[in-house]
């Protein structure tokens, strides 16, 4: 039996609610009407990840609900593989008090082969806002887990005025006509406009563009539009000039900007030099006061004797406090020398990376973990940006770290308390 299947979009909508998810709806509230929440209103998106015991594979999981009383009623959409497996179901559902209890109870798309049908109980998760964890399970299927949190909107709710989107990103942006990625990071600055940094480890080298952003109501949450190259490492190589569309949400501990990037090649127009689209992915994590306080603890130190900032690129959260950390050159071999620090203590000293992924076993503590990538040597391209895999035992996850002889990237990892 499958666990999530083939489907396109997922979409909500009035007629769906007042129709079939109604009965089921009515069905849940004779059962559980003796239950009476106080806990926050629950309408709207929430997205997450769905896991099964024992299997490496994470699925994607959406949710759109309306809420009337303590009745649940809605639509879940899940996915795996860039979309490749889809599936659509009728969501029910009662709150009991902080407490979720949803089904799925019937499947949309696709038509066949039936699909499990999950049975989950969710529990606000302690240290996050707006955020449920909890368990699934479905009639001959593995049993997993699930996460689901509130995705931002334009409406931010009042609690949340804090979030700005002004400040700095990191990430990387892909293109359609090119296995490799780029290495990318953005300032927003408060007047509306801003400066990106683009690193190419093969041909291009860096190079820093000028662009405007602003937020927007319906197409997307944030526009950034570039409009000229300040400067680059290699006078030769022409740059495109981008407009990307993205969308806010906040998972996990961070705060991510993903969507599609359309442009043309500098000295150019869309007509005369148009580029290979592709997608942009940025990331901020969030820091607690009590974050910020161990990682001024941390990088203190460091700072005073090598003289370089510290910034955290990632927040990662792991399920092991036992990790292999892998380090190779993502890009071209131009002679990268680096040192990881972790938690102060070194465990790869002056190492030049190339293709080859050198595999380092490390045990974390309880609580923050600081992963700090120290270049000692820039190579033939500046900065340096070396590839780390961090795998613990259930999920690998890849990430492109940057540092300079200024500027040192550091990774924020998180052991999971269930």
């Amino acid at each position: 039996m499958w666990f999530l299947g083939d489907n396109g979009a997922f979409f909500l909508n009035s007629i769906l609610i007042s129709g079939i998810m109604l009965k089921y709806f009515f069905l849940l509230i004779s059962i559980f009407s003796a239950f009476v929440g106080v806990a926050q209103e629950l309408d709207g998106k929430w997205i997450g990840w769905l896991s099964q015991d024992g299997k490496t594979d994470t699925f994607y999981y959406e949710i759109n609900i309306a809420q009337k009383g303590d009745g649940i009623s809605g639509v879940a959409f899940s996915s795996l593989n860039e979309g490749k497996v889809q599936a659509r179901f009728v969501l029910s559902g009662i709150r009991q008090g902080d407490k979720i209890v949803m089904q799925e109870v019937e499947q949309i798309e696709p038509k066949k082969p039936k699909w499990c049908f999950k049975y989950m109980i969710l529990n606000p998760k302690a240290d996050e806002e707006e955020a449920y964890y909890g368990t699934w399970t479905a009639d001959g299927c593995t049993p997993g887990k699930v996460y689901l949190a509130r995705p931002y909107t334009q409406a931010i709710p009042e609690r949340e005025k804090a979030f700005t989107y002004e400040g700095r990103w990191t990430g990387h942006v892909s293109q359609t006509d090119r296995a490799y990625g780029f290495f990318f990071e953005v300032n927003l600055k408060p007047d509306g406009t801003g400066v990106s940094t683009i690193v190419s480890e093969g041909n291009g080298g860096t190079a820093h563009l000028a662009f405007d952003w602003d937020t927007l109501t319906e197409a997307a949450h944030l526009r950034i539009m570039e409009n000229a190259v300040i400067d680059k490492t290699d006078g030769k190589w022409p740059w495109c000039i981008k407009n990307a569309a993205l969308y806010l949400t906040k998972v996990d501990g961070k705060y991510l900007l993903d969507g599609e990037w359309t442009g043309h090649i500098e000295d150019h127009d869309m007509e005369s030099g148009p580029c290979a689209p592709g997608t942009m992915h940025l990331e901020r994590p969030i820091l607690k006061q009590e974050n910020r306080q161990r990682a001024k603890e941390e990088f203190d130190p460091y700072q005073a004797k090598h003289q370089r900032a510290v910034k955290i690129d990632k927040v990662l959260h792991v399920q092991s406090k036992n990790l292999k950390i892998k380090v190779w050159d993502n890009g071209t071999v131009d002679g990268d020398f680096v040192t990881l620090l972790l938690n102060g203590k070194k465990i790869l000293d002056n190492f030049r990376v190339d293709k080859r992924k050198w595999s380092i076993p490390v045990q974390i503590l309880d609580g923050d973990n600081f992963l700090i990538l120290h270049a000692e040597d820039l190579g033939d391209i500046s900065p340096n940006t070396v590839a780390v895999s961090i795998y613990d035992g259930v999920k690998e996850e890849i990430i492109v770290l940057s540092s300079n002889l200024e500027v040192s990237g550091a990774i924020m990892i998180k052991p999971f308390r269930f």
